[in-house]
Protein backbone atom coordinates (compact mmCIF):
# COMPACT_ATOMS: atom_id res chain seq x y z
CA UNK A 1 0.00 0.00 0.00
CA UNK A 2 1.23 3.69 -0.65
CA UNK A 3 1.78 5.81 1.81
CA UNK A 4 -0.70 8.60 2.30
CA UNK A 5 1.15 12.14 2.05
CA UNK A 6 -0.97 15.27 1.92
CA UNK A 7 -1.04 18.45 0.25
CA UNK A 8 -2.69 21.16 2.51
CA UNK A 9 -3.65 24.49 1.08
CA UNK A 10 -4.99 26.60 3.85
CA UNK A 11 -6.81 30.26 2.95
CA UNK A 12 -6.00 32.09 6.45
CA UNK A 13 -8.36 34.92 5.40
CA UNK A 14 -11.51 32.84 4.94
CA UNK A 15 -14.35 32.42 7.72
CA UNK A 16 -12.52 35.86 9.36
CA UNK A 17 -9.27 33.90 10.35
CA UNK A 18 -11.13 30.87 12.03
CA UNK A 19 -9.11 28.49 10.05
CA UNK A 20 -5.95 29.76 11.62
CA UNK A 21 -7.51 28.85 15.42
CA UNK A 22 -8.01 25.31 14.07
CA UNK A 23 -4.86 24.46 12.67
CA UNK A 24 -2.66 23.39 15.52
CA UNK A 25 -5.49 20.64 15.79
CA UNK A 26 -5.01 19.90 12.57
CA UNK A 27 -1.34 19.53 12.65
CA UNK A 28 -1.40 17.42 15.87
CA UNK A 29 -4.05 15.23 13.84
CA UNK A 30 -0.91 14.81 10.88
CA UNK A 31 1.27 13.85 13.77
CA UNK A 32 -0.91 11.62 16.05
CA UNK A 33 -1.77 9.72 12.94
CA UNK A 34 1.95 9.66 11.44
CA UNK A 35 0.47 10.90 8.15
CA UNK A 36 3.29 12.70 6.02
CA UNK A 37 2.27 16.40 4.91
CA UNK A 38 3.16 19.79 3.30
CA UNK A 39 1.36 22.95 4.32
CA UNK A 40 1.08 25.78 2.22
CA UNK A 41 -1.05 29.12 2.65
CA UNK A 42 -2.77 31.03 -0.24
CA UNK A 43 -1.65 34.83 -0.11
CA UNK A 44 -4.34 36.61 -2.43
CA UNK A 45 -7.58 35.64 -3.46
CA UNK A 46 -7.81 33.60 -6.75
CA UNK A 47 -4.29 32.12 -6.10
CA UNK A 48 -4.71 28.79 -5.01
CA UNK A 49 -5.20 27.31 -8.27
CA UNK A 50 -1.56 28.54 -9.65
CA UNK A 51 0.17 27.66 -5.77
CA UNK A 52 -1.10 24.32 -6.16
CA UNK A 53 -0.42 23.24 -9.49
CA UNK A 54 3.28 24.20 -8.99
CA UNK A 55 3.16 22.43 -5.92
CA UNK A 56 2.23 19.63 -7.26
CA UNK A 57 4.50 19.58 -10.11
CA UNK A 58 7.60 17.12 -8.87
CA UNK A 59 5.95 15.88 -5.42
CA UNK A 60 4.32 12.49 -5.03
CA UNK A 61 0.77 13.61 -3.09
CA UNK A 62 -1.81 11.33 -2.23
CA UNK A 63 -4.23 13.64 -0.92
CA UNK A 64 -5.38 17.20 -0.83
CA UNK A 65 -6.85 18.76 1.90
CA UNK A 66 -8.90 22.55 1.29
CA UNK A 67 -8.82 24.61 4.56
CA UNK A 68 -11.00 26.51 3.32
CA UNK A 69 -14.08 27.90 1.77
CA UNK A 70 -15.95 27.57 -1.84
CA UNK A 71 -13.50 29.93 -3.61
CA UNK A 72 -10.24 27.96 -2.47
CA UNK A 73 -11.37 24.74 -3.06
CA UNK A 74 -12.70 26.27 -6.80
CA UNK A 75 -9.40 27.64 -6.95
CA UNK A 76 -7.87 24.24 -5.56
CA UNK A 77 -9.53 22.20 -7.69
CA UNK A 78 -8.62 23.81 -10.51
CA UNK A 79 -4.71 23.43 -9.65
CA UNK A 80 -4.93 19.89 -9.60
CA UNK A 81 -6.44 19.52 -12.52
CA UNK A 82 -5.57 15.86 -14.21
CA UNK A 83 -4.02 14.81 -10.65
CA UNK A 84 -5.33 11.84 -9.54
CA UNK A 85 -5.29 12.95 -6.06
CA UNK A 86 -8.49 12.79 -3.39
CA UNK A 87 -9.69 16.01 -2.39
CA UNK A 88 -11.34 16.42 1.53
CA UNK A 89 -12.33 19.75 2.93
CA UNK A 90 -12.32 21.16 6.16
CA UNK A 91 -14.78 24.29 6.46
CA UNK A 92 -15.85 25.39 9.43
CA UNK A 93 -18.21 28.10 8.07
CA UNK A 94 -22.20 26.84 6.69
CA UNK A 95 -22.75 29.38 4.24
CA UNK A 96 -20.49 27.68 1.96
CA UNK A 97 -22.83 26.49 -0.96
CA UNK A 98 -20.37 24.21 -2.77
CA UNK A 99 -19.19 22.07 0.14
CA UNK A 100 -23.04 20.85 1.06
CA UNK A 101 -23.57 18.80 -1.59
CA UNK A 102 -20.07 16.90 -1.21
CA UNK A 103 -20.39 16.63 2.70
CA UNK A 104 -23.32 18.36 5.24
CA UNK A 105 -21.33 18.13 8.34
CA UNK A 106 -19.89 21.22 10.02
CA UNK A 107 -18.55 19.83 12.81
CA UNK A 108 -14.55 19.91 12.91
CA UNK A 109 -13.73 16.64 14.48
CA UNK A 110 -16.41 14.61 12.01
CA UNK A 111 -14.37 16.78 9.27
CA UNK A 112 -11.27 15.42 10.67
CA UNK A 113 -12.11 11.91 10.47
CA UNK A 114 -13.59 11.97 6.93
CA UNK A 115 -10.58 13.66 5.50
CA UNK A 116 -8.40 10.64 6.91
CA UNK A 117 -10.85 7.60 6.88
CA UNK A 118 -13.95 8.30 4.51
CA UNK A 119 -15.05 6.64 1.98
CA UNK A 120 -13.42 8.09 -1.66
CA UNK A 121 -16.43 8.70 -4.09
CA UNK A 122 -15.96 10.07 -7.75
CA UNK A 123 -18.36 13.36 -8.12
CA UNK A 124 -18.60 15.33 -11.54
CA UNK A 125 -17.46 18.55 -12.28
CA UNK A 126 -18.85 21.81 -14.37
CA UNK A 127 -16.06 22.95 -17.09
CA UNK A 128 -17.02 26.82 -17.73
CA UNK A 129 -14.64 28.01 -20.94
CA UNK A 130 -11.99 25.90 -19.98
CA UNK A 131 -12.12 26.78 -15.76
CA UNK A 132 -13.60 23.64 -13.52
CA UNK A 133 -16.81 24.54 -11.32
CA UNK A 134 -17.90 22.40 -8.34
CA UNK A 135 -21.09 23.98 -7.74
CA UNK A 136 -22.51 25.98 -10.72
CA UNK A 137 -22.60 29.12 -13.15
CA UNK A 138 -25.20 31.94 -12.10
CA UNK A 139 -26.45 33.93 -15.08
CA UNK A 140 -28.69 37.48 -14.77
CA UNK A 141 -29.67 38.74 -11.35
CA UNK A 142 -27.23 36.50 -9.03
CA UNK A 143 -24.09 37.18 -11.28
CA UNK A 144 -25.50 41.16 -10.57
CA UNK A 145 -25.56 40.50 -6.62
CA UNK A 146 -21.83 38.64 -6.77
CA UNK A 147 -20.53 41.94 -9.31
CA UNK A 148 -21.75 44.01 -6.81
CA UNK A 149 -20.38 42.11 -3.60
CA UNK A 150 -17.45 41.63 -5.11
CA UNK A 151 -17.01 45.79 -5.99
CA UNK A 152 -17.50 46.70 -2.47
CA UNK A 153 -15.15 43.88 -1.28
CA UNK A 154 -17.29 41.84 0.61
CA UNK A 155 -17.51 38.05 0.28
CA UNK A 156 -20.33 35.75 1.05
CA UNK A 157 -21.33 35.31 4.69
CA UNK A 158 -24.12 32.94 4.70
CA UNK A 159 -27.76 34.11 3.85
CA UNK A 160 -28.13 37.15 5.42
CA UNK A 161 -25.46 39.01 3.79
CA UNK A 162 -26.41 37.82 0.74
CA UNK A 163 -30.48 38.42 1.39
CA UNK A 164 -29.32 41.74 1.78
CA UNK A 165 -27.52 42.61 -1.25
CA UNK A 166 -30.43 40.99 -3.03
CA UNK A 167 -33.29 43.07 -1.21
CA UNK A 168 -30.96 46.55 -2.66
CA UNK A 169 -31.71 45.82 -6.34
CA UNK A 170 -34.33 43.61 -6.38
CA UNK A 171 -37.09 45.89 -7.33
CA UNK A 172 -35.10 47.76 -9.71
CA UNK A 173 -32.91 45.19 -11.71
CA UNK A 174 -34.38 44.49 -15.12
CA UNK A 175 -34.85 41.24 -16.88
CA UNK A 176 -32.12 40.40 -19.42
CA UNK A 177 -31.82 38.92 -22.96
CA UNK A 178 -30.23 35.15 -23.39
CA UNK A 179 -29.71 33.35 -26.17
CA UNK A 180 -28.82 29.90 -25.06
CA UNK A 181 -28.41 26.12 -26.58
CA UNK A 182 -28.96 22.69 -25.18
CA UNK A 183 -30.31 19.55 -25.80
CA UNK A 184 -31.02 20.71 -29.25
CA UNK A 185 -32.99 23.39 -28.18
CA UNK A 186 -32.37 26.97 -28.14
CA UNK A 187 -34.01 29.61 -26.44
CA UNK A 188 -33.76 33.44 -26.99
CA UNK A 189 -35.87 35.27 -23.60
CA UNK A 190 -35.95 37.92 -21.23
CA UNK A 191 -34.67 36.18 -17.60
CA UNK A 192 -34.26 36.94 -14.58
CA UNK A 193 -31.76 34.08 -13.59
CA UNK A 194 -30.39 30.86 -14.81
CA UNK A 195 -28.12 28.89 -13.52
CA UNK A 196 -26.59 25.78 -14.61
CA UNK A 197 -24.95 23.89 -11.78
CA UNK A 198 -23.93 20.45 -10.25
CA UNK A 199 -24.71 21.60 -6.65
CA UNK A 200 -28.11 22.48 -5.24
CA UNK A 201 -27.49 25.55 -2.98
CA UNK A 202 -26.21 29.40 -3.91
CA UNK A 203 -25.94 32.43 -1.93
CA UNK A 204 -25.15 31.43 1.39
CA UNK A 205 -28.82 28.91 1.43
CA UNK A 206 -30.55 29.35 -1.75
CA UNK A 207 -31.72 26.34 -3.16
CA UNK A 208 -31.77 27.23 -6.73
CA UNK A 209 -31.47 23.57 -8.26
CA UNK A 210 -33.60 21.22 -5.83
CA UNK A 211 -33.01 18.23 -8.63
CA UNK A 212 -29.15 18.55 -8.68
CA UNK A 213 -27.03 15.43 -8.09
CA UNK A 214 -23.44 15.35 -8.51
CA UNK A 215 -22.71 12.43 -9.74
CA UNK A 216 -25.68 12.11 -12.42
CA UNK A 217 -23.28 13.15 -15.91
CA UNK A 218 -25.47 15.73 -16.34
CA UNK A 219 -26.00 19.84 -15.26
CA UNK A 220 -29.09 21.12 -14.13
CA UNK A 221 -30.51 24.26 -15.91
CA UNK A 222 -32.81 26.15 -13.57
CA UNK A 223 -34.32 28.81 -15.45
CA UNK A 224 -36.77 32.08 -14.12
CA UNK A 225 -38.05 33.90 -16.43
CA UNK A 226 -39.83 37.62 -16.59
CA UNK A 227 -41.03 38.50 -12.62
CA UNK A 228 -43.70 40.97 -12.01
CA UNK A 229 -41.52 43.49 -9.60
CA UNK A 230 -44.32 43.18 -7.20
CA UNK A 231 -44.20 38.93 -6.77
CA UNK A 232 -39.95 38.89 -7.21
CA UNK A 233 -39.80 38.87 -3.38
CA UNK A 234 -42.12 35.90 -3.27
CA UNK A 235 -39.63 33.68 -5.72
CA UNK A 236 -36.56 34.86 -3.66
CA UNK A 237 -37.92 33.79 -0.55
CA UNK A 238 -39.90 30.45 -2.29
CA UNK A 239 -36.14 29.34 -2.79
CA UNK A 240 -34.93 29.16 0.65
CA UNK A 241 -36.07 25.54 0.54
CA UNK A 242 -36.33 25.10 -3.14
CA UNK A 243 -40.34 25.85 -3.44
CA UNK A 244 -40.14 28.24 -6.71
CA UNK A 245 -40.13 24.89 -8.52
CA UNK A 246 -43.94 24.89 -8.30
CA UNK A 247 -43.91 28.66 -9.78
CA UNK A 248 -44.94 29.70 -13.48
CA UNK A 249 -41.76 31.61 -14.21
CA UNK A 250 -39.72 28.79 -13.25
CA UNK A 251 -38.61 25.68 -15.66
CA UNK A 252 -35.80 23.28 -15.10
CA UNK A 253 -33.99 21.36 -17.47
CA UNK A 254 -30.94 19.37 -17.57
CA UNK A 255 -28.24 18.58 -20.13
CA UNK A 256 -24.30 17.77 -20.28
CA UNK A 257 -23.41 21.07 -22.24
CA UNK A 258 -24.66 24.39 -22.55
CA UNK A 259 -23.81 27.50 -24.62
CA UNK A 260 -24.94 30.79 -23.88
CA UNK A 261 -24.25 33.46 -26.49
CA UNK A 262 -22.81 36.62 -26.48
CA UNK A 263 -24.28 39.44 -24.24
CA UNK A 264 -22.43 42.22 -22.69
CA UNK A 265 -25.43 43.28 -20.34
CA UNK A 266 -25.99 39.71 -18.52
CA UNK A 267 -22.83 39.13 -15.73
CA UNK A 268 -22.49 36.01 -14.12
CA UNK A 269 -20.19 34.47 -11.30
CA UNK A 270 -18.58 30.71 -10.77
CA UNK A 271 -19.19 29.20 -7.37
CA UNK A 272 -19.46 32.74 -6.55
CA UNK A 273 -16.45 34.23 -7.94
CA UNK A 274 -17.27 36.79 -10.88
CA UNK A 275 -16.45 35.76 -14.50
CA UNK A 276 -18.17 38.46 -16.32
CA UNK A 277 -20.48 38.29 -19.37
CA UNK A 278 -21.26 35.53 -22.55
CA UNK A 279 -20.13 33.96 -24.40
CA UNK A 280 -19.47 30.39 -22.41
CA UNK A 281 -19.13 26.92 -22.98
CA UNK A 282 -20.36 24.88 -20.09
CA UNK A 283 -20.30 21.10 -20.22
CA UNK A 284 -20.15 18.20 -17.31
CA UNK A 285 -16.92 16.17 -16.81
CA UNK A 286 -18.16 13.05 -15.15
CA UNK A 287 -16.87 12.15 -12.30
CA UNK A 288 -13.58 13.86 -12.86
CA UNK A 289 -12.48 14.10 -8.97
CA UNK A 290 -12.07 11.78 -6.27
CA UNK A 291 -13.57 12.94 -2.48
CA UNK A 292 -13.56 12.00 0.72
CA UNK A 293 -17.03 11.63 1.83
Amino acid sequence: MIARKFLVIVNPAAGKGKYLDRLEQIKSEFIRRSVSYDLYFTTEDRKADLLTSSIIKDKNYTDLMVVGGDGTLNEAINGIRNKQLTVSVISFVTGNDTIKHIQNNFDFKSQIKTAFNGSVKKIDVGECNGRLFLNGVGIGFDGKVVQRMAAKGKKFQGYFSYLAEVLQILLTYREREISATFNGLTINEEILLMTIAKGTTFGGGFKINPYAINDDALLDICIIGKVPNWTRLNYVLKMKDGGHRKMNAVSFYKSSKVTIEENPALVAHMDGESIGTPPFHIQILPKAVSFRM
